[in-house]
């Protein structure tokens, strides 16, 4: 089981994580959002293509709505993501810059935290994850 701080007076929980390149011989860290309420983990393009990857030939697209606009995004698979002490390879994200504002760099969402058992003790400041096995019909 893995533990995580998170800093309890901050409206979002942020994380670290961790991208792996192409020939899987290096990394880049990021912040991101802890987001039960998104659906994929979003990376910004600039990490996809300083790993390698290149978001604008992927034939893959998820409909994003955002502040009322609606943006086709690619979906790529990375070699591996690693968030909150736990690592899963050839993982798929969505590249999409957030807003400069936003003070991220993305989204650890759904399609990641879907693999593990979550806690979250604000009292504590501390998030668990404990890895399952999901059943074939809820990957």
């Amino acid at each position: 089981m893995a533990k995580t701080k998170f800093d309890t007076s901050s409206n979002v929980i942020t994380v670290d994580a961790e991208v792996m390149n192409r020939d899987n011989t290096d990394f880049e860290s990021l912040r991101m959002v802890l987001d039960t309420g998104a659906t994929y983990t979003i990376i910004p393009w600039n990490v996809a293509f300083s790993l390698g990857y290149d978001p604008a030939v992927s034939k893959r697209r998820v409909k994003l709505i955002m502040g009322g606009s609606v943006e086709y995004a690619p979906i790529i698979t990375v070699t591996a993501f690693t968030a909150l002490g736990e690592s899963i390879a050839h993982f798929d994200v969505i590249c999409h810059d957030l807003p400069e504002d936003a003070k991220v760099d993305g989204l650890v969402g759904m399609n990641f935290l879907k693999n593990f058992d979550l806690s979250v003790r604000f009292s504590e400041g501390i998030i668990e994850l404990k890895r399952v096995v999901l059943p074939k019909s809820a990957v």
